[in-house]
């Protein structure tokens, strides 16, 4: 019997180093900033101090003022996406759109399952694809003509890394980084950020879910040189119910079992 339960225990070991390991992609922070202004989301004088990647941003909005970044009144998200960036796409950028599947959880497009009803998806990939970069990408979100109100969730931005070139199609993996918004907070203007440090040539899914909405823009800012952390990690615990050992934690565990069963055996 001691050889048998000697390679359960190797095994469910092997297993934890397979199951240990994740894409390169690590989310330093996610976080939602209401804007004091949201028609004037890059005016820092307007929004408390807070600059929001006015450096390189694409706007979907069906009304803009001469200035190429205000949003006029009684102007709403149109939904579409346009390759130019203003100033300037970064050169190091490629941020494109793919195509959901739909329906049946397989493929590229995985439903978060935190909104309910009539869901929006969309899908796209961001890569930084000469060298490994941390940098801020950001959704806005502003309808002020949305007709949901209150505390229901109408929009979610989830970022999935091991994903596209390094990843079959139809894998998700962790790291997994939602944040969700409600209708007030889309209504007033709320930009969702994550600090993203991502590997040279990796892609990165940005699944976009929304009710009666779109996302109204798109910013990179705060860009700097990465090196990929030897482990991957968030930096938002998930709530405790979610909370799982860390597959360290369980190797270690699952090594001391088997040392006793060898020395319970030899007895």
């Amino acid at each position: 019997m001691r050889h048998p339960l000697t390679g359960v225990v190797l095994a469910i070991f092997a297993g934890l180093i397979l199951t240990s390991s994740a894409s390169a992609i690590t989310i330093y922070d996610i976080r939602g900033q209401q804007l004091l202004d949201g028609a004037n989301w890059w005016d820092p004088t307007k929004n408390g101090g807070f600059t929001f990647g006015a450096s390189a941003f694409s706007l979907m909005w069906n009304k803009i003022g001469s200035d190429g970044k205000t949003l006029l009144a009684g102007g709403r998200p149109t939904g579409d996406y346009s390759t130019n960036w203003e100033p300037a796409n970064p050169a190091w950028l490629n941020f494109k759109t793919a195509s959901p599947v739909m329906g049946n959880g397989n493929g590229p497009y995985q439903p978060s399952g935190i909104l309910s009803g009539t869901v929006i998806p969309r899908l796209y990939t961001l890569e930084s694809w000469d060298k490994s970069r941390q940098f801020d990408f950001s959704v806005f979100f502003y309808d002020p003509g949305l007709t949901l109100t209150g505390s229901q969730l109408v929009a979610t931005v989830i970022l999935t890394g091991n994903f596209g070139t390094h990843a079959a199609a139809g894998v998700t993996a962790d790291p997994f980084n939602v944040i969700a918004l409600s209708a007030d907070q889309v209504r007033a203007g709320t930009m969702a950020t994550f600090d993203v440090g991502c590997q040279a040539g990796e892609e990165v899914a940005v699944t976009i879910e929304t009710k009666e909405t779109y996302a109204a823009g798109f910013f990179i800012d705060n860009v700097k040189d990465w090196t990929p952390p030897a482990v991957t990690s968030l930096s938002d615990p998930l709530p405790a119910a979610m909370v799982a050992p860390e597959p360290a934690t369980i190797a270690l565990l699952a090594l001391g079992l088997g040392g006793l069963m060898r020395r319970r055996f030899r007895k």
